[in-house]
């Protein structure tokens, strides 16, 4: 390649895609926005896909083979490589629209936006629009939401954005230390919620990707490996909140908060603690058990819980005794207990 500083890294990581790669890299080539770099990293493929990847000598294509590592690795090593100022997500699979890059570059240099996302058509193994049922078709195709509104989706239902196609500038990667190099499911919730303090994030409403559901299961977002993703949204959830500030967890979620004008780090601690019992899932509601057993080892933190939310001790060996059936049924009785003068009783829908 030339020393010109491409403003675009396309990161095509891929593995064992010989029946999908050819396209994709050729739907890349093909953007009507030329100045890119395309680096390619193969995850130690097993079938055809290397030698079908170097059947292409377009000098924009810089290719990198790894052994076995697993899809976060394999885009780290894409991101570290990359020379442009933006890097655009892609996998191996996929299919970019032609106007893809360029859209994109457009609307992030004309709105000064650094977080891109786009609405995707769903397609089958041979290329196909896709009429099964895999996703609910408005799964990643909903509406572009405010900062607060995004981080209450992603704490009640989890994330809705696409990967492949993310457009985001380099530095905002780095700055979040890349993607968890031990997560293979929900790397890319876990970055998002990373990038979430950072900035607007930007949907759009065009579809700009062909996002491949593959039949047999063979997505990693599949039930086969169900278990794993519980695992994994497990870990992310104990840190969901680490980077948030409070005035923008009160926006997200105030209408769950015990005191509407609460203050100060041991509140804000409490309140995070007690939103986690109004999630479906049980596994997300140990999590708020977990937290106050943590929190109120501290005794500044647990006289505050006694004096303006009536939560000490004892309450919290009752919390423990029954954690798996904690529900919302149940919290809603705990909201009545507590000073009326700190908070508004209300029905969880």
């Amino acid at each position: 390649m030339s020393n010109h500083k491409v403003p675009i890294s396309v990161t095509m990581i891929t593995y064992n895609h010989e029946k999908y790669i050819a396209e994709s890299i050729q739907s890349v080539l093909e953007q009507t926005f030329a100045d890119f770099e395309l680096i390619v990293v193969n995850d130690g493929s097993t079938d055809r896909t290397d030698e079908i990847i170097r059947t292409f000598q377009d000098p924009r294509i810089t290719y990198i083979y790894q052994e076995n590592q697993g899809p976060s690795v394999a885009i780290n090593n894409a991101i570290l490589a990359a020379q442009g100022k933006y890097v655009a997500l892609m996998s191996g699979d996929d299919v970019c629209y032609p106007q893809r890059l360029e859209k994109q570059y457009l609307y992030a240099k004309k709105e000064q936006k650094s977080i891109l996302f786009s609405w995707v058509d769903f397609i089958d193994d041979d290329s196909r629009p896709s009429i099964k049922n895999y996703l609910p078709k408005s799964y990643f195709n909903l509406g572009n939401k405010s900062r607060s509104e995004i981080l209450s989706h992603f704490f009640f239902q989890g994330n809705y954005l696409c990967a492949p196609t993310a457009f985001i500038e380099k530095k905002l990667l780095l700055d979040a230390e890349l993607f968890c190099t031990t997560s293979i499911q929900l790397q890319d919730f876990d970055m998002w919620i990373k990038l979430l303090p950072e900035g607007e994030f930007f949907l759009s409403t065009e579809k700009l990707l062909k996002y491949r559901r593959r039949k047999h299961g063979f997505n990693l977002s599949n039930k086969r490996n169900l278990l794993r993703s519980n695992f994994e949204a497990s870990q992310i959830y104990r840190h969901i909140f680490n980077n948030i500030d409070s005035s923008l967890f009160k926006e997200a979620f105030y209408d769950f908060l015990f005191r509407k004008d609460f203050d100060g780090k041991h509140e804000y601690e409490i309140e995070k603690s007690f939103l986690y019992f109004n999630h479906n899932l049980p596994f997300i509601r140990e999590i708020g058990v977990e937290r106050l057993f943590k929190l109120l080892q501290n005794k500044e933190t647990l006289m505050i819980a006694i004096e303006k939310y009536d939560f000490g001790l004892p309450r919290l060996y009752e919390f423990m005794q029954d954690e798996k059936k904690i529900d919302k049924n149940r919290l809603l009785k705990f909201r009545h207990l507590i000073d009326k003068k700190y908070m508004r009783i209300f029905s969880l829908v």
